[in-house]
């Protein structure tokens, strides 16, 4: 079974009272009205089993049971009327056969209720309307006889994935792997957020590929503000500078010269930003895309041009860390978890004791945070890369080394240590200068001081 249908608001109604009006697949219509009380559900017209078995007259049943509780609703005066994309509830998921009738259902729905009524579409409705009806109240009395309690399942119809590349190019020479990210390539999707203006905020441990990913994905054009607590507003809209004759000279800050320019703005460590600061991005991102130059009053209005996008990135722990208020959640939309993707480093050449090393670290946080601690510290993707670049200039054991010592809680070393001496095979120690080295156990021949 599976169901579709609209939703009509009465704004007359002292209560603002909202109807929900659906009809399953074989003809049998319901409704649901919820105001500022308790919801009310009911079977509102059962039209019965049609008998017939064609996909095209089933899929007209399910529009036609809906059109006279729709002329109902809306030709009384005061309502506004929302019609919503169809919607597919099933229990125990749509055979093959139920699939095409379900898609036919839909097809017929979306051609014949091109404008009813003045009606449009909205995107964010069917989430609504499935949920009024998947939490058991069509099984309290309104369920069509011989339905299992129902739940909501997506015709078998998959997002076209966004391409890209196999590899991109950071600006500092280093290689970007590509990952998944929806079902999509994260660089070509973030390319493509940009165009549609949907800001996004990348959050991860230090080191996962926060601003990896950002400036795979806009290279050169990105400009980057590093957030920290003492930064005030003038850090991103800019202020007025001593000049050596004793005048003054606007400069403009990061966020100024992405709007003024048409580019984007990664802001890395939003978190550890002053809220009060973090007020200015308010209006750039909420749809109006403009900025008030408070210090330079003459300044008209700033209005971001095309091609401006804003993404942030930060980490969940460490000292100084502020929670993100709501305002901004809400403005970057699009929340992205980084990790660190073991499977890239090995691409990218990282040995293979290392990554060993990072995947028992993992258990062992895993495991620790399980019982209620707070984890074991993780080389991430930096860590990794680095001990790669040490190993070819210093030796693997150099490298191991160097690991160890990058771990920045104190009561993790011994883990870390643990762990790296087992993956090597021989005792890891942090690096630490000893005595001096005698002339002949120098590893490479002295060369005599120029004069």
């Amino acid at each position: 079974m599976f169901l579709l249908g609209f939703k009509v608001q009465d704004l007359s109604s002292p209560q603002n009272k909202t109807y929900v009006t659906v009809a399953t697949s074989n003809g049998y219509c319901h409704t649901a009205s919820q105001g500022s009380g308790t919801p009310t559900y009911r079977r509102a017209g059962a039209y019965g089993e049609s008998g017939t078995q064609n996909p095209a007259e089933l899929a007209k049943l399910a529009w036609d049971s809906l059109r006279g509780k729709w002329a109902e609703k809306v030709n009384r005066k005061g309502y506004t009327h929302v019609l919503i994309r169809p919607i597919v509830i099933d229990d125990a998921g749509l055979s093959e056969a139920d699939s095409k009738i379900a898609q036919n259902t839909i097809e017929y729905f979306e051609r014949e209720s091109g404008n009813p009524v003045g009606a449009h579409f909205s995107a964010d409705e069917p989430r609504d309307l499935a949920q009024m009806f998947t939490k058991g109240q069509i099984a309290q009395g309104a369920q069509t006889p011989g339905a299992a309690r129902p739940r909501m399942q997506a015709v078998d119809k998959r997002d076209e994935m966004i391409k890209g590349e196999r590899e991109y190019y950071r600006p500092n020479g280093q290689i970007y792997r590509p990952r998944d990210l929806g079902g999509h390539h994260d660089v070509a999707l973030l390319k493509h957020l940009r165009t549609t203006g949907i800001p996004v905020r990348l959050h991860g441990l230090p080191g996962t590929g926060k601003s990896a990913l950002a400036e795979a994905a806009f290279g050169r054009d990105l400009i980057t503000i590093n957030g920290h607590g003492d930064m005030a507003v003038s850090h991103f809209v800019g202020s007025f500078l001593p000049q050596n004759d004793g005048t003054f000279k606007w400069a403009d800050g990061p966020l100024t010269r992405a709007m003024k320019e048409g580019r984007p703005l990664f802001i890395d460590e939003i978190t550890r930003i002053p809220a009060e600061v973090l007020a200015v991005l308010y209006s750039v991102l909420d749809g109006r895309g403009t900025l008030s130059l408070d210090d330079k009053p003459d300044a008209p209005v700033l209005k971001a041009a095309p091609g401006f996008y804003a993404l942030c990135g930060y980490n969940p722990e460490g000292i100084g860390v502020r929670q993100l208020d709501d305002a901004l959640v809400s403005r970057f939309a699009v929340p992205v978890q980084v990790t660190t993707d073991l499977d890239a480093a090995k691409a990218l050449g990282v040995p293979a004791e290392f990554i060993k090393v990072a995947e028992n670290l993992r258990t062992k946080d895993a495991e620790d945070r399980k019982k209620g601690g707070s984890g074991v510290w993780v080389p991430q993707m930096r860590e990794l890369l680095l001990a790669k670049a040490v190993a070819k200039t210093a030796g693997v054991m150099f490298a191991a080394s160097v690991i160890v010592g990058q771990c920045p809680r104190d009561e993790d070393v011994p883990t870390v240590t643990e762990v790296a001496s087992k993956v090597f095979g021989a005792a890891i120690k942090p690096l630490a200068l000893g005595g001096q080295v005698r002339p002949g156990r120098l590893p490479v021949p002295c060369r005599p001081c120029a004069p």
